[in-house]
């Protein structure tokens, strides 16, 4: 039920994007520097085993957390650009899905994707932090294999969408989708999530 409700809310942010070219541009810009970007940086700093082993170990769940633990922190210290690299550096190092990882490589592929997304949205200055964390949002929620059971996903991206902390966004979520994750999703959901996901 839970899988469900989450995939009826992933196929309406498609529709969505399917009307928003510009965020449907940032999200694959971010998806293509991930993918090419931070991969093709890691490649330079890591010897073949040890990448080998990061793109195995990194296919559970590491690049949504990755983005996931992103769009908290953003939101978390708007305004702060000079700690957000290393205040997702903690997050990440301290996340489950980096326990297979090195230290010091979960440190270079923040590095590298920190430094690749602000250049693929031609967006360098993190002062208006909605042209990044919508965007990266959606594509955590996309993602992700099981975004109802993987804790920072909802929390952090999928919680806000459902919540509409942007009325756009919330708008793209249909009202049948808005009941279903009511019935489905975590009690533990906060209580003004449901709330809103009532209104």
């Amino acid at each position: 039920m839970k899988a469900a409700a989450i995939d009826t809310a992933a196929a309406d942010l498609v529709d969505w994007l399917a009307e928003d070219k510009e965020i449907t541009d940032r999200i694959q810009a971010i998806g293509d520097t991930l993918a090419d970007g931070a991969i093709e940086d890691l490649r330079g700093s890591l010897g073949a085993n040890e990448l080998k082993n990061f793109k195995t170990a990194s296919l559970n769940h590491f690049w949504c957390e990755l983005l996931g633990s992103l769009a908290c922190v953003l939101d978390q210290i708007r305004g702060w650009r000079n700690q957000v690299r290393d205040q997702l550096k903690e997050v990440m190092l301290a996340s489950n899905a980096s326990t297979l990882i090195e230290d010091d490589t979960v440190s270079l592929a923040v590095d590298a994707a920190w430094a690749a997304i602000p250049h693929a949205l031609l967006f360098p200055q993190l002062n208006q932090i909605d042209h990044i964390i919508w965007p990266v949002r959606t594509l955590a929620i996309l993602m992700c294999k099981a975004p109802e059971r993987h804790k920072t996903v909802s929390k952090c991206c999928l919680d806000p969408i459902a919540a509409g902390a942007n009325q756009v966004v919330k708008a793209a979520v249909a009202d049948l989708t808005k009941k279903r994750l009511i019935q489905a999703l975590p009690s533990d959901w906060p209580p003004e999530t449901r709330k809103k996901l009532s209104e």
